[in-house]
């Protein structure tokens, strides 16, 4: 049904793709963390809900908002809770005892805030309690809107850092592709070693960095990301993957321009390939070990 030479070659790219995938992800998130990049894009976003400077200055030097960053790092998650309460605090709603609460909101500057503000106390029938359920919902529902921001942000540093990676270290997807079917000897090493890389999955998602709500999560994120980083990289040492810029010879005088426009593409090739994510390595080399158990042959020969 199909020959097994070609389904190790997609093995030992998926292998190849797998462990740059971790290790370009890992770095990324180090560096976001390290840039606060999490924490820009939620300060942006609520300030694109406000659209005005002094009241979004106002509202995230509130304490309930400014205590949950450091000296280091701005806040990459705000509780609806916290930011419903320094909104109304910030904003002073319930300042002015002698006027009503739409009064209070028609004194805010013109623009979406008052707009939106003024919409939900209308539809809350003047229900105090709905009112704040409706702002931390109304928060929460443009916070989707801002992991979007930060999630296509991320993917396209990810994809520059693995493209760079790629070149460092010479991961060339065309050269793999064409190395792997002469080496009977390396693809029984994938064989052998592959299938163990198969249980460790599930945290390597972008949707597992936007949950993680605090810093301390995002560090255990982290460690859990490195150490399996290490396991896997560990279980691939053993397996000679034709990478890297040992014994290349492209000082040679064989080696001409096109060649080197086909390595920039195996470059490329290979970074989009990491920027597809682990998790995505992980379940396709499983589906590819089913595949070539499926079509083994009855003889057991390749």
């Amino acid at each position: 049904m199909f020959d097994h030479i070609i389904v190790e070659v997609a093995l030992g790219l998926a292998a190849v793709y797998l462990v740059f995938s971790l290790l370009c992800s890992t770095l990324v998130e180090f560096i976001a963390g390290l840039l606060s990049l999490r924490g820009k894009q939620l300060e942006r976003g609520i300030r694109y809900l406000l659209e005005d400077e002094k009241l979004s200055d106002n509202l995230l030097s509130h304490s309930m908002l400014s205590k949950l960053s450091d000296k280091y790092r701005k806040a990459s998650y705000i509780p609806s809770e916290n930011f419903r309460i320094a909104l109304i605090d910030s904003l002073q709603l319930y300042s002015n005892k002698d006027k009503t609460r739409l009064e209070c909101l028609q004194e805010l500057p013109e623009g979406g805030l008052r707009q939106s503000l003024t919409a939900m106390w209308l539809d809350c029938d003047n229900d105090e309690l709905v009112f704040k359920d409706k702002i931390e919902v109304w928060f929460t529902n443009n916070m989707v809107r801002v992991s979007g921001w930060y999630k296509r942000q991320v993917q396209k540093t990810l994809l520059l850092i693995a493209f760079i990676l790629a070149a460092v270290m010479n991961i060339d997807s065309i050269r793999i592709a064409r190395d792997i079917p002469h080496d009977e000897a390396l693809r029984s090493q994938m064989v052998q070693q592959i299938p163990k890389l198969i249980p460790e999955q599930g945290l390597f998602g972008q949707e597992n960095v936007l949950k993680a709500d605090n810093v301390s999560a995002e560090v255990e994120l982290l460690k859990k990301r490195y150490q399996i980083l290490q396991k896997t990289t560990n279980e691939l040492e053993t397996v000679e993957l034709p990478i890297g810029w040992k014994g290349f010879g492209f000082i040679s005088q064989s080696f001409q321009w096109y060649d080197w426009l086909l390595m920039v593409l195996g470059w490329f090739i290979s970074a989009f390939a990491a920027s597809m994510g682990a998790d995505f390595w992980f379940s396709s080399i499983g589906k590819v070990i089913n595949l070539r158990s499926a079509g083994k042959p009855a003889s057991g020969k390749r």
